[in-house]
């Protein structure tokens, strides 16, 4: 008796956690073009249904557009997102709650598809800020320098890494070089 309730439990826990989200995989294989989640609530006796979430996909089973709703059912914000040939996101536009064009973010990357560089605009196509991303030959991310419209260094992070090529700290500074952080890394063998 006990193991039939302990299996009943375990296939529950199974089924639940596997109806959260699709793959990507699953998404392409069945070519899915997008997804809604309802939410079904329960107040007073009767159930009152809204719409929580939609996504749609592109063929290659990617998000090109995520809109969320409100707990009331209105409407949240709207993420739309275009990629490269490597499934990298390349550029992503957000929409407030009044369905307003917020921002664009673009993002560019090198030949070995690390990112080299994030430009956020706002309404107006203005640059608001800027982060560029610098590596060592060994493809470990060395600083990561934020600047503002008009070019002047509001954030750098150094990275530091060991003969392994794993990270053992992080140290950030605000635009007059002042350190305003560190983290630091350690790792058991």
């Amino acid at each position: 008796m006990i193991t039939k309730a302990i299996t009943f439990i375990f296939l529950m826990i199974c089924f639940n956690f596997s109806g959260l989200a699709q793959s990507k995989k699953t998404i392409k294989k069945f070519k899915i073009k997008s997804s809604t989640v309802t939410v079904f609530d329960l107040a007073d006796g009767k159930e009152k249904s809204r719409t929580d979430s939609y996504q749609k996909y592109d063929n290659s089973g990617l998000v090109v557009e995520d809109v969320e709703y409100n707990k009331d059912g209105s409407f949240k914000k709207k993420e739309l997102r275009k990629f490269n040939k490597n499934e990298d996101p390349i550029e992503e536009i957000v929409y407030d709650e009044k369905g307003n064009f917020k921002k664009k973010t673009i993002t560019e990357y090198n030949v070995n598809k690390d990112k080299t560089a994030e430009s956020i605009f706002d309404n107006k196509d203005k640059l608001i800020e800027k982060t560029v991303y610098l590596y060592n030959p060994k493809g470990d991310k060395i600083v990561e320098q934020t600047t503002d419209d008009k070019g002047k260094v509001s954030k750098k992070s150094i990275y530091t890494y060991d003969k392994n090529s794993l990270k053992v700290e992080k140290k950030t500074s605000d635009a007059s070089g002042n350190i305003i952080s560190t983290k630091k890394y350690t790792y058991e063998y």
